[in-house]
């Protein structure tokens, strides 16, 4: 077994396997291929520590994916909620022509409810950031303390939030334009 080929998992190039190589790159797109059968090779040899330590490796940036794809799936959901309270509140308020104000308490209200959410539901969503897992750190991505990250997603909330209440302004604007 001098030379086997297989195919890049990225873009279908054939990549050359030397012997006892356990690595190879794509001679098109340049990424690095790990051979399937080296790992079985390395377990014969007697390198199963080091296999065990990939496989942890492996097993853990995956784990560290699936959370920060949760994370931040929950995070948008958060901000949809916040802003679309907001926008309604905000146009409640703004098309509020009665003199009682009942549109204008609701949509203050709204409003109210939007802004403490998002701040309550910030400081939750920071609190379980899969950055501050100890089996994590060595993914980070991004290498932010928790006060930071806090203040990044409650001031992205913000601005979604301003955004939210311009688009309710310029509806207005158009409506009774």
């Amino acid at each position: 077994m001098d030379i086997i080929s297989i195919q890049c998992p990225h873009c279908g190039a054939g990549v050359e396997r030397k012997k006892d190589a356990y690595f190879g790159t794509c001679p098109y797109c340049g990424s690095e291929v790990c051979f399937d059968d080296a790992k079985a090779e390395a377990e014969a040899i007697g390198l199963r520590g080091k296999v065990s330590d990939l496989d942890k490796r492996l097993n853990a940036e995956k784990q560290y994916k699936a959370a920060m794809k949760l994370w931040i799936k929950k995070r948008n959901r958060m901000y949809t909620i916040t802003s679309l309270l907001f926008f309604l509140g905000f146009l409640a308020a703004v098309v509020s022509d009665d003199e009682e104000g009942d549109l204008i308490a609701i949509g203050v209200m709204l409003i109210m409810i939007a802004l403490f959410s998002h701040i309550v539901c910030s400081i939750l969503k920071c609190a379980n950031y899969p950055l501050f897992r100890d089996e994590y750190k060595d993914f980070a991505i991004d290498n932010v303390s928790k006060t930071g990250l806090l203040f990044k997603t409650i001031g992205m909330g913000f601005l979604l939030m301003g955004g939210a209440a311009f688009c309710s302004a310029i509806l207005y604007a158009i409506i009774h334009g």
